[in-house]
């Protein structure tokens, strides 16, 4: 069960924001279907953060799922796409440095104790995800103005 938590949770919310990021980034719209469909295959390929792997290769194998599923679904640039991609994964990793020292601190959870429970591991991935989806909406409101969206 804290596997299903964890992908309800943390994983889904998570790749719907990344994916809604790398849409907006690439000046498509966010009113798509494709965005649900590269979602839910980057939530099923968040199945990596169970195996036994170096620190950070996780991130790394996301990153590069996300822009297989991207591609494969938008037919945009290969470059363009892993631009966005390392965009949004170097914003996540940024806001996640900042906020989760003060946040543990503040909580007087240990990291282990933080990252080992569904609930909490999706409530301390909160603030990144919502840092994510504010650059996606802010994007988004950006390229309408401009007329930018395909």
């Amino acid at each position: 069960p804290a596997l299903i938590y964890a992908f309800l949770l943390q994983d889904f919310p998570e790749s719907l924001v990344l994916t809604l990021a790398v849409f907006s980034i690439l000046g498509l719209k966010l009113r798509d279907k494709r965005i649900i469909y590269i979602s839910l295959l980057q939530t099923l390929t968040n199945l990596v953060r169970v195996l036994p792997i170096a620190f950070g290769m996780h991130s790394v194998l996301l990153l590069f799922s996300l822009v297989l599923y991207t591609r494969l679904f938008t037919q945009q640039p290969l470059s363009r796409i892993f631009l966005a991609g390392l965009v949004c994964f170097t914003t996540l990793a940024t806001a996640e440095l900042i906020y989760t020292k003060p946040l543990l601190n503040w909580t007087g959870l240990s990291y282990t104790q933080a990252f080992s429970n569904p609930f909490l591991r999706a409530a301390f991935a909160l603030p990144g995800e919502i840092t994510l989806l504010a650059i996606a909406l802010g994007k988004n409101y950006y390229n309408q103005r401009k007329g930018l969206a395909c």
